[in-house]
């Protein structure tokens, strides 16, 4: 039954990815593990998920795709998403065929995760326990969404679920194999993410929780025995924790080919790495630390300048949450990420589970329970997860990168093995109404997944109005990173086949909308915004917005229109009204190119475009905060006419703040 529900498993999820188009990491993610393997090249996007870059791109080693070339500006200067997308659609090489493969490759990593799922809720629940748990698992949307994309997340829940669980079985029985299978996971862990750092707190804990506890010990590496004393077993752990230093350290710097420089042509000054786009200073004593690492090159240094540009960016992200702009986070947006993506039925699940196996501890149900054969764990058994849980929420909610709720995605393997394992605690005691109330739960739970195939990263719970009113709560890879533009196409052939339709595409990703053969459209301001900029006019049609950037979140105007965006739009206006007065005066237009040469009038009309975009989304939010269609949730549709435009251009501005700082948005550059 576990190999058939993982087979299940493997077929919605990948199957699934055939409707998407690349997610916005995914290209980057390729084209630099495939660069890692040609090129040995460690400057991009390091320190974040080489475990899947070298992993996801094993099978281009044989299938040998062309890859990007090194004598351009993206290449030296470590420009990681235009490099990726060179790689994809400017090589020559076939975008699906390089998706799928990387897919197949990270669909292994998710089955794997099932399986370690499955093992966990089975060793602590037993085999009912695992089938519970490996049942929320291959319904999941959240599993079933990242099982088949290119990302650090599936990785992350692999690797960091493992670690915790090898650390904790090692700390009561001590084998060659299991402390190989510790060190292992954590050398993985170390590669998956920079979360990393998660384990080391979760690891503390665990011995603290076994010394206080005081249970033996036992030694089956040489002559066995079982240790009782305290002080002897802490010996014995601070000798493992070398052991998983160094054998963490060894596995690092074998990925990075026990070289010190990251750069392939280390002589090569225009070879260079990425710069961070903004500063945050980092805490002096981490700064300190990692000088010392680079200057006696204890650590790679693509290794650490990897972590250096995610240290100096993360508390300069621009987030968005339930109606609400900021530079940087809430302390509660994971746990609102949480509430607003979490099925309700996954949420009764797992307090049935513990409510079982609370009662099945206690005197009434002891005979019933010896009765029926049924051994209960005791809750010290369950220490690794309960552990796992607090901490990784915990250090969640005190970083600042509140982009995405894939971003606590190890909580959920969590989850599954102790709200489902449990409730086969309940299952052979339960009375038939309990029973009912399980099932129903359970095809609830199965039943959101399989209605929203494939659209699988746009769930959210009924209590936040679902996947259709997902945008207003959260955005980015809540919901849209940027894979829907396949979807597009086909809904703009379905509903403009003539193509007389004019449609105006904002789109957040990093996905080809010429390669995905969309009709002639007009481009409004995009992210990343690769585009020259062209100028027109606004005109009724279809006005494709990704909902990232109808949220006004990694637009120039970052968030609510405000004063400063209303007064700079006016005089912008104005500015592109007299300009366009002297297009058919030669003479009139010389005069004024004089004033001002063409440069200054493109860049004009380049701020222009974005406060125009900005103005509009503003109108849409209060006049037509309902689209008209939508394709996967994330790529919202109106179709406007003249006094839609004329209104939302011209009319009366539709919010306005005083001040954009103390809204917690951030000022238009100049």
């Amino acid at each position: 039954m576990a190999i058939a529900l993982l087979a299940l498993y493997a077929v919605l999820s990948f199957s699934a990815s055939l409707h998407k188009g690349p997610s916005f990491d995914e290209a980057e993610e390729l084209a630099v593990g495939y660069n890692i393997w040609t090129h040995h090249d460690f400057r991009m996007e390091s320190a974040n998920g080489d475990f899947i870059k070298r992993w996801a791109t094993l099978p281009y080693l044989v299938t040998k795709p062309t890859p990007s070339t090194t004598d351009n500006d993206y290449w030296r200067g470590a420009k990681a998403y235009r490099f990726g997308f060179e790689f994809f659609f400017q090589s020559g090489n076939a975008p699906e065929w390089l998706l799928m493969q990387g897919r197949a490759m990270a669909l292994l990593v998710g089955i794997a995760t099932g399986a370690l799922i499955f093992w966990c809720a089975r060793e602590l629940f037993g085999a009912l326990g695992g089938l519970f748990a490996l049942v929320l698992f291959t319904f999941s949307p959240h599993m079933l969404a990242f099982g088949s994309i290119v990302s650090t997340d599936m990785s992350a829940c692999l690797t960091t679920l493992g670690s915790t669980w090898c650390i904790w079985r090692l700390l009561h029985r001590v084998t060659w194999f299991r402390l190989a299978a510790s060190v292992f996971f954590l050398g993985l862990l170390g590669l998956a993410k920079p979360t990393v750092m998660v384990i080391f707190p979760v690891a503390a804990i665990l011995v603290i929780i076994k010394l206080a506890k005081g249970r033996p010990l036992e030694w089956q590496i040489g002559r066995p025995r079982t240790i009782t004393s305290r002080k002897t077993q802490a010996e014995i752990f601070a000798v493992i924790v070398l052991i998983h230093a160094v054998g963490s350290w060894a596995m690092l710097w074998a990925h990075y080919d026990f070289r010190y420089a990251a750069s392939p042509v280390p002589n090569d000054t225009a070879v260079i790495f990425r710069k961070p786009p903004v500063v945050d200073p980092i805490d002096p004593t981490v700064a300190m630390l990692m000088d010392w690492a680079g200057h006696v090159h204890f650590l790679p240094q693509g290794f650490l300048e990897g972590m250096r540009a995610l240290l100096l960016s993360n508390d300069w992200r621009q987030s968005f949450m339930d109606g609400h702009w900021r530079i940087g986070g809430w302390t509660m947006f994971f746990p609102y990420a949480i509430f607003a993506k979490t099925s309700p039925a996954l949420f009764l699940l797992i307090i049935l589970g513990f409510v079982g196996w609370g009662l099945a501890h206690r005197p009434g149900f002891v005979a019933r329970r010896h009765q029926q054969q049924l051994a209960v764990p005791p809750f010290y058994e369950g220490a690794p997860y309960f552990t796992l849980a607090a901490v990784y929420l915990a250090s969640a909610m005190l970083q600042d990168v509140d982009i995405g709720h894939r971003h606590i995605l190890p909580l959920y393997p969590v989850m599954y093995i102790l709200g489902g394992g449990a409730m086969a605690l309940l299952w052979p005691l339960a009375k038939t109404m309990t029973r009912i109330m399980s099932v129903v739960l359970l095809l609830w739970f199965a039943g959101e997944s399989i209605a929203l195939y494939p659209d699988y990263l746009a769930y959210f719970s009924p209590f936040v109005g679902g996947p259709a009113q997902g945008y207003q709560h959260l955005i980015d890879s809540s919901l849209d990173w940027g894979m829907d533009l396949p979807g597009l196409a086909r809904w703009l052939k379905q509903n403009n086949p003539d193509q007389t339709i004019p449609v105006y595409l904002a789109y957040f990703g990093t996905d080809s909308p010429e390669y995905n053969a969309l009709p002639k459209y007009n481009a409004l301001p995009c992210y990343p915004d690769w585009r020259s900029h062209i100028a027109f006019g606004y005109g009724p049609g279809y006005y494709v917005i990704s909902a990232t950037l109808y949220e006004s979140v990694y637009t120039l105007a970052f968030g609510p229109w405000n004063n400063e965006y209303e007064q700079k739009y006016q005089l912008c206006l104005r500015a592109m009204e007299a300009y366009e007065k002297t297009e058919n005066d030669p003479a009139l237009h010389a005069e004024l190119l004089e004033q001002h040469p063409q440069k200054y009038w493109d860049e004009a009309f380049g701020l222009f475009a974005h406060l125009r975009f900005a103005r509009l989304t503003a109108w849409l939010r209060h006049h037509k905060p309902t689209p008209d269609a939508n394709v996967g949730y994330s790529l919202l549709i109106w179709r406007l006419g003249p006094d839609d435009l004329r209104s939302a251009l011209l009319g009366p501005p539709p919010e306005i703040i005083d001040d954009p700082l103390k809204a917690e948005t951030a000022p238009l550059s100049p």
